[in-house]
């Protein structure tokens, strides 16, 4: 994302196959069916890990089809991005929304491997150069990003931190937000 759109999301208040790398090096592939260590990185990330400001949500697509037509999309643009490897939606809120559900599709994290590091999940992926406007139209603001995503089970919370030519931003994750919120 460019400084003016992280700038912008301040102000503005803001799978098929699964890889993991374990401590020892070994792999294993999960089915697009199942993907536990993926669900932890899916919730609110706060900009800066501030309450004040709105948030991005990540979230798993609908389908398998959902996510290849988005990576088919942008195909000419960003080669790398793969159909055979995990993604997240990002989800942001609509200009004017009246509620925390009224989002819109914003982004793409992509080409996901995860690594398990025992108490700390480290997720690698790309972002920012699969960018959509509300009305889900290719927009004209794309900045690619390399992510890690680090979520600490011990402090309860995950970090995105995005880098690319752009800048840097770090979104931040507190984990059980979504079922606490649900009760209310």
């Amino acid at each position: 994302m460019s400084r003016s759109l992280s700038a912008a999301l301040a102000a503005a208040a803001l799978t098929s196959t699964l890889t993991f790398a374990t401590v020892g090096g070994s792999k294993r592939s999960m089915s697009g069916a199942e993907h536990p260590l993926l669900d932890k990185f899916c919730g609110k990330y706060f900009f800066n890990d501030d309450r004040r400001y709105n948030f991005v949500a990540a979230e798993k697509f609908d389908s398998e089809e959902e996510k290849a037509d988005m990576i088919r999309m942008f195909a000419p643009q960003v080669p790398k991005a793969r159909e055979d490897m995990p993604a997240l939606k990002i989800m942001m809120l609509r200009p004017g929304a009246k509620s925390e559900e009224d989002l819109f599709v914003h982004d793409t994290l992509y080409n996901i491997v995860i690594r398990d590091e025992g108490s700390i999940l480290v997720m690698e992926c790309w972002t920012g150069d699969m960018q959509l406007t509300v009305d889900g139209k290719i927009s004209g603001n794309q900045a690619e990003g390399k992510t890690i995503i680090t979520l600490d089970t011990s402090s309860g919370k995950a970090s995105m931190d995005i880098g690319g030519g752009f800048g840097k931003e770090k979104w931040v994750m507190t984990l059980g937000e979504e079922e606490e919120e649900e009760e209310e």
